[in-house]
């Protein structure tokens, strides 16, 4: 702010000038004064404008530290959630070292169950080789003698005797076919072959020839579906059908010829399917399961001949040839015995095709024996 001076002269001389000057000094002061004002104004602006400007930058730290509040909060979070995830780890890696010492004692378990099993196999094929030799040695030598003494001298025992000497003979067959029998069973999986395609049909047809006489002395009727190739075992496979095509025509009804019915179907898994069945005696299904054991029978020796061995190795058969074996029947009205078996195996002795699988029953049947008419 200016501020001008008057003289002392001027003021005590009262010249008529001195109205003017006054007035000009005057205007002087209010110019300055309202310059004051307006630099104090802007001032005032500025001071505003900054505390304007500290306000935002109060609000952003205010949000930053909001921000930061949450950011520490979702660490804290984060942090119980690993220390929690830490726990689960070190229980989980408890587990997995208790599941791995199981795992281990299972597998020193199983490697002992292994060295017995090779034990077991020995001693079966020792069995077996046994078997083979000095067990019927002794029976072919009571069959030879006994069939020496009923030819020479056999007219000359009374008929207490005589029938003793054919009680000794049966039991000596019977014992011999029992050895044969668990032969059989013991080299299914000992001595069996590597699997090769082998052609059904033609298997059946052989076995039905084999049982030409049978089907001609009970007047049986045996229809034979188309069948299809697969890798197997071809004895194994000839044993199979054996076995259960002569039970069929084994267990009839008295004075009733057997009516046998042999197919092929799909069943799951890509899986072939062979039914055996027949019109014959048939059974209670809760004996399914002691049917395929080893020396069980439903019936007396009196009643029907065998050695309760056949369906033990058809079971036996089967399983070797990753499939298995199970029955349909009720007393009375007949049985069907399926036999499930792959087409393929990967480890057959020779590559083929994979067969078409059969439909659900063949129209294709061969029919064997004849009924006589009346």
């Amino acid at each position: 702010m200016t501020t001008t001076a008057l003289a002392p002269s001027a003021v005590a001389s009262g010249s008529p000038s001195e109205p003017e000057d006054f007035a000009r000094a005057l205007l002087n002061v209010l110019d300055d004064f309202v310059g004051e004002q307006n630099r104090l104004l802007h001032t005032q602006n500025a001071v505003l404008n900054i505390l304007e400007d500290f306000a935002d930058e109060k609000h952003e730290l205010e949000k930053m530290e909001s921000a930061f509040l949450n950011i520490l909060e979702d660490l804290g979070t984060e942090r119980d959630k690993l220390q929690e995830s830490q726990i689960l780890v070190r229980e989980r890696t408890a587990e997995l070292d208790r599941t791995n010492e199981q795992l281990l004692a299972m597998n020193e378990a199983l490697k002992g169950s292994s060295r017995r099993l090779e034990q077991s196999n020995r001693e079966l094929q020792d069995f077996a080789s046994v078997a083979s030799h000095d067990l019927q040695e002794p029976l072919r030598k009571v069959q030879a003698f006994g069939d020496r003494l009923k030819n020479g001298a056999g007219a000359a025992l009374d008929a207490q005797s005589r029938d003793y000497l054919e009680r000794m003979l049966s039991a000596s067959k019977r014992m011999q076919s029992l050895i044969q029998d668990l032969l059989t069973f013991c080299r299914v999986t000992s001595q069996g072959r590597l699997f090769s395609p082998v052609d059904l049909a033609q298997v059946a047809r052989e076995v039905l020839s084999d049982l030409e006489v049978r089907i001609a002395e009970t007047n049986a009727l045996v229809e034979v579906g188309e069948l299809p190739t697969i890798d197997a075992d071809a004895l194994q496979m000839r044993q199979l059908l054996q076995n259960l095509i002569g039970n069929a025509l084994k267990f009839q009804h008295t004075g009733k010829p057997p009516v046998v019915r042999l197919f092929a179907e799909s069943a799951a898994d890509g899986m072939l399917r062979l039914v055996v069945e027949d019109q014959g005696i048939g059974f209670d299904e809760k004996y399914l399961d002691r049917i395929f054991t080893v020396f069980q029978r439903l019936h007396s020796r009196a009643e029907y001949e065998g050695t309760g061995v056949g369906l033990a190795i058809c079971r036996k058969i089967a399983q070797r040839h990753g499939g298995d074996i199970t029955a349909k029947s009720a007393p009375g009205l007949g049985a069907s015995f399926l036999v499930t078996l792959p087409y393929r195996h990967a480890n057959a002795a020779t590559a083929t095709a994979v067969a078409e699988p059969c439909v659900q029953r063949t129209n294709s049947i061969s029919t064997y024996g004849e009924r006589e008419t009346s």
